[in-house]
């Protein structure tokens, strides 16, 4: 009975927001809940994979392997890894209810990426370095999250949880280059958001690698960083090109690459 009254308080909330998520009160808690999508992945998008980890590793990835992959877009892929997650000791947000087009989490807290807008330089220079150990530790750990983003992070009593694990492509992946990548998606999230401007993003994203490194001290990564160097280069010198035309996105990329080409 408990069950189907949250479901139904779950559902009344999303009926009054067209967005996938959103925070809700029932019984004076707090919850998150969220539609699921299946999001089968394109083939050229399979082929572009193959070539990027083949560019990058050495390795040929078998189309059988991205196959199976992409089977895994059904709608409780995210809550399975949830589960596995939990089981291994990551905090992440329990599940209080799933049901066949919806989950519902347990509140877990602020996200990051809004409280950047809130948080004084003091702040924001204490938590994001923090964030980036946890994230080494996290991969040390063998974990990859797929969403690595500072949107995905939440803090609440001061304590880091994860969420937002639907992207399933760390399951095609060699676990360094999907660890590399979450390494890249976490940065790039951080550069040019809030109070972070250019000129500070290119003092605090070689603090954060640093800080991230010395957790995760795993030269497999770095090295696939480096691989890729040459190619973000080739395609950061086109980007400049728009970049005057780019809010975030293309000035972003150019910090990015100025920055890992700064990598020992």
């Amino acid at each position: 009975m408990a069950d189907t009254q949250l479901e139904t308080a779950a559902r009344a909330a999303l009926a009054t927001d067209p967005s996938r998520a959103r925070v809700f009160e029932y019984q004076g808690r707090r919850y998150a809940v969220k539609r699921l999508a299946a999001k089968p992945r394109h083939p050229v998008q399979n082929l572009l994979m193959r070539w990027l980890v083949k560019r990058l590793t050495g390795q040929s990835l078998p189309m059988q392997t991205l196959a199976l992959s992409a089977a895994s877009t059904s709608m409780d892929f995210e809550a399975n890894r949830l589960r596995s997650l939990a089981a291994a000791g990551v905090r992440v947000p329990n599940i209080a209810l799933l049901a066949t087009d919806l989950f519902v989490l347990e509140y877990c807290g602020a996200i990051v990426g809004t409280l950047l807008n809130t948080w004084t330089p003091e702040t924001w220079r204490r938590e994001l370095p923090r964030l980036a150990t946890e994230l080494g530790e996290f991969h040390r750990a063998g974990h990859w999250h797929g969403g690595a983003q500072i949107k995905n992070i939440t803090l609440q009593d001061g304590v880091s949880y994860r969420i937002d694990f639907e992207e399933n492509f760390g399951e095609a992946l060699p676990l360094p280059v999907a660890q590399a990548a979450d390494l890249v998606l976490f940065l790039n999230s951080i550069s040019l958001s809030g109070p972070i401007d250019a000129d500070e993003a290119r003092s605090l994203l070689p603090l954060l690698i640093e800080h991230y490194f010395a957790a995760n001290p795993n030269p497999e990564i770095s090295n696939i960083i480096r691989r890729a160097l040459p190619l973000m280069k080739r395609l950061a010198a086109f980007a400049r090109l728009f970049g005057r035309w780019s809010n975030k996105g293309i000035p972003r990329v150019l910090i990015l690459v100025d920055v890992f080409s700064g990598l020992r």
